[in-house]
């Protein structure tokens, strides 16, 4: 017998298509990935090098990230023993979906790591359409749930990649509705910072549970998620994680920031949205595009009289990366989805999409 080398490979997984990640070329404006467009002063810089230069990296970090949570507590105001770190958004959604059961349910388009990760534990997937105008209609999940294993109902407000955000009493009915038909609810508040609606105060219970990053407000080469959870959850998360999933320079840096420049970080995130609204209209002026309202860090936009493939190349060309998501879902037909950046990476990038759309 000839021997296979994907033999030993879950069927399943042969073909699967993971999150995929752009490469920049030098001198490109970056415009693709969510990232806040601002660095940290050299003063904190030093200050953060001087902490993490103490410490003893032949030890394991704190396995319980005791200062962390501490400060996490402090800072967001809930119980140190509600809280659960990952390694980004991205570990907290794996271990919830290993150590739960049921279908994952999430209206579409959305974040596409909810599919994938689902994907590769065996869970059951259901993605059900958003409005037209990418709003949420909570009225339509008793047939969607209808049928299903209890499992979690999974709610991105601001969604990615739409922008939109969903009123919080649409949320909670949503919520209501799940719990009716057995479903927890998790609230992915990842752009939160940009929107300043959050369900932070009704989580922690059984049924509705906060996620959170540090990412999209600056700190996304800390790869640093949590999740607001009810008490049992968190510690049936805690025996399934891998040991000392949160490394000692990540902790003592997010304590350090947290304490020291949180302050700051919202200053930055109230600049974007200051950014996000300019940008905002000068889309709006470029006959062809018609971008989407939005309330976090980015702006999709639709795009007429030209492929978003087209155009998407036609920015690269001129030294713009942004995501080309026309492919990702139906309702997403015709649009691309820009990060906002400063105000110079704005203007570049206006003026290479009014070029690449009108000539």
């Amino acid at each position: 017998m000839m021997f296979d080398s994907m033999s030993w490979v879950r069927d399943d997984l042969k073909s699967v298509r993971g999150y995929t990640v752009l490469d920049a070329p030098d001198g490109t404006v970056k415009l693709d990935a969510m990232e806040s467009p601002f660095g940290l002063p050299d003063s904190v810089r030093r200050t953060l090098a001087e902490a993490v230069s103490s410490l003893p990296l032949n030890r394991y970090p704190d396995a319980q990230a005791k200062d962390l949570r501490r400060e996490a507590s402090r800072l967001f105001g809930t119980a140190p023993e509600k809280l659960f770190f990952g390694n980004g958004s991205d570990e907290i959604l794996l271990n919830l979906f290993l150590a739960t059961k049921g279908t994952i349910v999430t209206p579409e388009p959305t974040f596409s790591m909810y599919r994938i990760i689902a994907g590769s534990v065996q869970r059951g997937f259901k993605g059900f359409p958003l409005s037209t105008d990418y709003s949420l209609d909570p009225e339509v999940l008793p047939s969607v749930l209808s049928g299903e294993p209890p499992g979690i109902l999974v709610l991105a407000s601001p969604n990615n990649p739409t922008g939109v955000a969903y009123p919080m009493e649409k949320i909670f009915r949503a919520a209501k509705i799940a719990r009716e038909h057995g479903f927890v609810t998790l609230l992915d508040e990842a752009y939160y910072p940009f929107h300043g609606e959050t369900a932070l105060s009704e989580a922690g219970g059984e049924d509705l549970l906060v996620l959170r990053t540090f990412s999209k407000m600056g700190l996304a080469g800390l790869r640093l998620g949590f999740l607001i959870a009810s008490e049992p959850t968190v510690r049936l998360l805690d025996s399934l994680r891998l040991p000392y999933n949160m490394d000692s320079l990540t902790q003592r840096a997010a304590v350090l920031l947290m304490k020291e420049v949180y302050s700051l970080l919202e200053k930055q995130v109230a600049e974007i949205c200051r950014l996000r609204s300019r940008l905002f209209q000068g889309m709006q002026a470029i006959p062809g595009v018609s971008p989407v309202s939005s309330r976090a860090n980015f702006i999709l936009f639709r795009v007429r009289g030209v492929s978003p493939d087209s155009l998407f190349r036609t920015l690269l060309e001129k030294g713009v990366l942004i995501r080309d998501v026309s492919g990702h879902h139906p309702l997403l037909e015709g649009t691309l989805r820009v990060t906002v950046g400063t105000d110079e990476e704005n203007g570049v990038f206006l003026k290479a999409l009014r070029e690449g759309v009108v000539g």
